[in-house]
């Protein structure tokens, strides 16, 4: 259902969570346990192949550790192999391996068959082994992966992140009944619930399930849905026969719910749940989706609407990676990202700039964060990787298509047309913007540029956004605010979004007067935290402006760089690679966009002041008063008057040695205190 208004997208949404519960609610088992090794080596597919003195590693694993902690890594070939039984419970089944994704080209082989080939290191992929294995039986299962450039897959380079190679996210071997909803639907739930429309008193879903009845035909089996409301209530149940053949089926069924409840971003994200049960001979193959129902809209004059209500939509960019584990995460990584992720306060989060696991979605729908999610058809091109750019972006839609927090798919970042609009990568985008919209009629797509507001590849998908550094790599701070509203009086249909906005910051770096910009080896972070007050006021001031992104949530790495006084780190991250360190401007920010209290002493690692009879102290904070106390004895108190959540003491003096700050505000019965030691 897809509706064009002029100066107004409108799109209708009804998504789920929990992709991968349709793995764990099978008969299923993990891989974890694996022997590695490095290098091009021959028959290492074979079942009696000698690799007892490998490596043993457990997944997620990743071979590229050596981009972080050294410059350059190794790009090239490197193999798994595991040794597992086959439950007897998955005997008379059909059988199935799915890897949540593996960098970056694969090839599987079980029992010494080849299975399958899968090019794309961000993205999930099923095979049915069925035919290749024995219940009760040892299998031998052997990986050969690469993460070496390929300029027929996107990313075709790792200019802007690294290109991690192994298998970094889970692997789960499961069990089906012979008549099934199909896992290997391009490794999707096989499930796609979309709102077809809707009124006060009711919403009309649809439900689209494709099932697999290999070498069975004529036969009827029954489908059953139940749906269920936030609380696990069942609201609804529809049955009905189904007739099938040996090709896959796609059946459709419509259901009404009464009385809806809208997801509405952090203000309520609430989900719904089908369940969905195929019965064969007997035999039940039973599924559960979460979806949440939604509407959306982007006016150029006015920013974005959710469920035709004003919604600002700020917040970060996030790659996936941390120090200690580079991308091969485990859960409590995820969670604990997106904990923080929700405890700045965002309401949009841009997932750059691939496909991310799957628990960030289902994470981004119970918070209730709207996500931007995109393929990694990044900077540069070579014209030769658009069916691998079409086979990605088909993936990470039908991967994710239920999740409500999702509103656009990306389409591309800052990749340029310097010569003309008849580049492949300009068809390209058409293309894919074709293909979105052919499998997904619910939703926008967008790109993020960093040419004009006219280019080549300019404004070719339904929503454009820039990546807009002023004051970093060119121009001054305040060119934000120009550049906005020049832009926004010339080209008053275009709706505008900043899709990366940010600078710099290391926190062992605090003098201001040695910044070294944008490639030196000096990023001080008060520096940081100025860019982002002068910036998020241009902003926020703007409401015309329908998405804006900081960059980045967290600092990642980049092999071959050396900025900022760190080897292969790019340092616009709010919080530390390591993820020990909420940097001050991540705080002024929480001050800002949070409804939780906020009570701050910003530039705190500054904490040797050599001018001691005249300092300021800055304080971000969403409290009405704070009171100043300076070794016990309280010297002023201050009232919020700035509309960005600053409050500054001026003209405090300091003793000589350690002088301890503290600042405390009184709210609605609660006491809240801050307090840093500075040296004078």
């Amino acid at each position: 259902m897809f509706k064009n208004i002029p100066l107004l997208f409108v799109f209708l949404c009804a998504i789920a969570q929990g992709q991968i519960s349709f793995v764990k609610e099978r008969n299923h088992l993990q891989l974890t346990e694996w022997q590695f090794r490095k290098g091009t080596i021959h028959n290492a597919f074979i079942k009696d192949f000698d690799s007892d003195s490998w490596e043993k590693v457990k997944v997620p694993h990743t071979y590229s550790m050596d981009a972080i902690n050294e410059v350059g890594y190794y790009r090239g070939q490197a193999w798994y192999r595991s040794r597992i039984d086959i439950p007897e419970s998955m005997k008379g089944q059909r059988i199935f391996i799915r890897f949540e994704a593996v960098g970056h080209d694969t090839k599987v082989f079980v029992n010494e068959k080849e299975i399958g080939t899968h090019i794309g290191g961000y993205s999930a992929f099923c095979y049915e082994i069925t035919e290749a294995v024995i219940a009760g039986k040892e299998t031998v299962i052997a990986i050969n992966v690469t993460n070496e450039p390929n300029f027929k897959r996107i990313p075709v380079n790792d200019k802007l992140f690294n290109m991690y190679g192994g298998i970094y996210r889970p692997v789960q071997i499961f069990s089906t009944p012979k008549v099934n909803i199909n896992p290997a639907y391009y490794a999707s739930s096989g499930v796609f619930v979309e709102l077809k429309d809707k009124n006060e008193s009711n919403a009309r879903i649809e439900v689209r399930t494709h099932i697999s009845s290999k070498n069975i035909a004529n036969k009827v089996s029954k489908i059953e849905y139940n749906i269920f409301n936030h609380d696990k209530k069942l609201i609804t149940t529809v049955a009905k026969d189904v007739y099938l053949s040996t090709r896959d089926t796609l059946i459709t069924e419509y259901i009404d719910i009464e009385n809806p409840v809208y997801w509405n971003g952090r203000k309520n994200p609430y989900l719904y749940t089908v369940e969905i049960a195929l019965i064969n001979d007997g035999e039940k193959d039973q599924i559960h989706q979460s979806f949440g129902l939604k509407t959306f809209k982007i006016d150029p004059q006015k920013g974005g609407y959710l469920n035709d209500k004003p919604y600002r939509m700020y917040g970060v960019c996030m790659h996936q990676e941390w120090k200690q584990y580079g991308p091969a995460l485990k859960e409590e990584n995820h969670e604990k990202d997106m904990e923080m992720v929700h405890e700045i306060g965002v309401t949009s989060l841009r997932l750059s700039h691939y496909q991310h696991s799957d628990i960030t979605y289902q994470l981004a729908d119970e918070k209730g964060i709207l996500v931007w999610a995109e393929i990694p058809f990044v900077h540069d091109y070579s014209g030769r990787e658009g069916d691998n750019a079409k086979q990605q972006l088909t993936e990470l839609i039908l991967q994710n298509y239920n999740h409500p927090s999702i509103y656009v798919w990306g389409l591309w970042n800052e990749v340029r047309a310097y010569e003309s609009s008849e580049e492949p990568c300009v068809s390209l985008t058409y293309e894919l913007k074709k293909i979105a919209h052919d499998l997904d009629t619910s939703r926008l797509t967008a790109s993020a540029s960093d040419r004009g507001m006219k280019s080549n590849m300019g404004n070719i998908t339904d929503l454009q956004a820039w990546n807009k550094y002023y004051g970093w790599y060119y121009g001054e701070y305040h060119d934000m605010a120009i550049w906005l509203d020049e832009s926004h009086k010339k080209y008053p249909d275009i709706a505008l979004g900043i899709s990366e906005y940010g600078i710099g910051g290391n926190i062992f770096q605090q003098d201001v007067a040695q910044l070294e910009k944008p490639s030196g080896n000096y990023f001080p972070e008060p520096e940081q935290t100025k860019y982002h007050e002068i910036t998020w006021k241009i902003i926020k001031d703007r409401p015309f402006v329908w998405s804006s992104f900081v960059w980045n949530m967290f600092d990642f790495s980049v092999g071959g760089w050396n900025r900022g006084g760190v080897p292969n780190l790019n340092h616009k991250g709010l919080v530390t690679y390591d993820r020990v360190v909420k940097k001050d401007a991540f705080y002024f920010y929480k001050a800002n966009w949070s409804k939780n209290p906020v009570l701050y002493i910003a530039e705190r690692r500054n904490n040797i002041r050599t001018d001691g009879k005249d300092i300021s102290v800055k304080i971000y904070t969403n409290l009405p008063e704070v009171t100043l106390f300076v070794n016990e004895k309280e010297i002023a108190k201050e009232k919020l008057v700035s509309d960005s959540c600053i409050v500054i003491f001026k003209n405090i003096k300091l003793i000589k040695g350690e002088n301890t700050i503290r600042i405390t505000s009184n709210h609605q019965n609660k006491t809240y205190v801050d307090k840093v030691v500075l040296k004078h």
